[in-house]
């Protein structure tokens, strides 16, 4: 079995794709590993427009009827999978209307499908979160990293919008590390430094407030006050601990996409976060009309045929098969070149250049003509990255309520605290 892993797509606004992007990647990692697709969409239930399959059960036989989870699990009708390809995937689907209990979740029906999701028989869980950043979506996003963002060259307030994901996602995790009364405070000399450190997260977290642009000239100021301390050293690792992924959809150029997005994208996080955070492009769906048509026929495009003059969707799915089997990253036969992870150790300074990079060698790719075998690269990069990074870098092994990560960041940081030698031997942070 597969590692299991919980990964979210994200959007900071809605009509960037992301819906149909999270559907058609989950169906391809599906070919893999047994796959479970999670619609949180819970006002208009995206999926049930895109996949003509009945749904018998949904988040309202779990939430209102006590039905368990695995029971409202829906395969795919053999109308859409004659050939039993997608067998090992499921989705479970939002409400058909909506109704503002479920819209807009209680802090108990949070905990109760953060239980049942960290519970599904599957090697991937692929969580699609509404458009924008509230609690419905921010507790459901890792604490290490951003998931997949999807955002468009044609809708450039998205683009910004991630930015702001991720500079939500990262504060959080600093408020509850360097908390007065969090993991840190028993560190000694600690409490001052604390509060040092959260007056002036005040002010790097306000965009009105010029006086610390960001994270690293907060950082160079701590380290000129507070030299090499444990709380310093900690903000530091959990700056550069962080990382960041996306996927350009609707793409129609490299020179456009990257002038219009990435570039803009990056420069925004190294000027309002942080030039540290390792940024990772995991591919781009191409703008294709037939993705359109396939969502109207409510048959998503990874299950459509394969054209029969240019079709080489059956070689695409064989490498991803090759590189689920880890031996196969182990010498014995040579890696496909689009399985290359150009962006696994990132240099800040050369940044911008990666992601160009990143977007020609994509370009050069022959995945990159047919827009079904551009969820194969993004699924190969993915699994290559899940392989290869550690475990909180993507995804997450199991989601955690707000006590629990603070829990589990207290464990995290315990070897810097006076008891680390009692705490070697706690978990591993999930």
């Amino acid at each position: 079995m597969t590692v299991r892993r919980i990964i979210t797509v994200a959007s900071g606004k809605g009509g960037v794709g992301k819906s149909t992007f999270a559907l058609n990647f989950a169906l391809t990692l599906s070919r893999v590993a047994p796959t479970v697709f999670v619609d949180f969409d819970t006002g208009t239930s995206s999926i049930r427009n895109t996949v003509d399959a009945p749904v018998e059960r949904d988040l309202y036989h779990f939430f209102r009827k006590g039905e368990p989870f695995e029971r409202c699990l829906t395969t795919l009708p053999e109308k859409l999978d004659p050939d039993g390809n997608f067998k090992n995937f499921a989705f479970v689907a939002a409400p058909q209307h909506a109704i503002e209990e479920f819209t807009n979740l209680s802090d108990a029906h949070r905990v109760r499908l953060i239980r049942a999701i960290n519970q599904l028989p599957a090697a991937y869980a692929i969580l699609d979160l509404r458009a924008g950043l509230d609690a419905n979506v921010l507790d459901f996003l890792p604490h290490s990293n951003s998931g997949i963002l999807v955002f468009t060259p044609h809708h450039p307030a998205a683009t910004m919008a991630a930015a702001d994901i991720v500079k939500a996602l990262l504060f959080r995790k600093l408020r509850l590390v360097f908390s007065t009364d969090g993991p840190l405070a028993a560190t000694a000399g600690a409490p001052s430094q604390l509060a040092a450190i959260n007056a002036l997260l005040d002010q790097v977290e306000d965009s009105y407030d010029g006086r610390i642009p960001n994270l690293d000239a907060f950082l160079a100021d701590l380290f000129e006050a507070f030299g090499d301390a444990p709380v310093v050293r900690a903000l530091a690792e959990n700056i550069a601990s962080f990382s960041v992924f996306f996927v350009l959809n609707l793409f129609d150029g490299v020179k456009e996409s990257f002038e219009s997005v990435v570039e803009p994208f990056v420069r925004l996080l190294q000027g309002q976060i942080s030039a540290q955070l390792a940024i990772h492009n995991l591919g781009w769906i191409v703008s294709s009309r037939d993705v359109h048509e396939s969502n109207c026929k409510k048959r998503p495009i990874v299950l459509a045929p394969a054209p029969a003059t240019q079709g080489r969707h059956e070689a695409v799915l064989a490498d991803l098969l090759a590189l689920a089997d880890l031996r196969a990253t182990k010498g014995s036969s040579p890696k496909p070149r689009s399985t290359v992870d150009y962006l696994l150790s990132i240099d800040a300074k050369r940044a911008l250049t990666d992601q160009l990079e990143v977007l020609n060698a994509m370009h050069r790719d022959p995945a990159a003509l047919q827009v079904r075998d551009n969820f194969a690269y993004i699924a190969r990069r993915a699994l290559h990255a899940l392989a290869s990074l550690p475990p909180d870098r993507f995804g997450q092994r199991q989601l955690l309520t707000p006590f629990e990560l603070v829990q589990a960041l207290l464990r995290s940081v315990a070897p810097l605290t006076p008891d680390s030698d009692a705490a070697a031997g706690e978990a591993p942070l999930p």
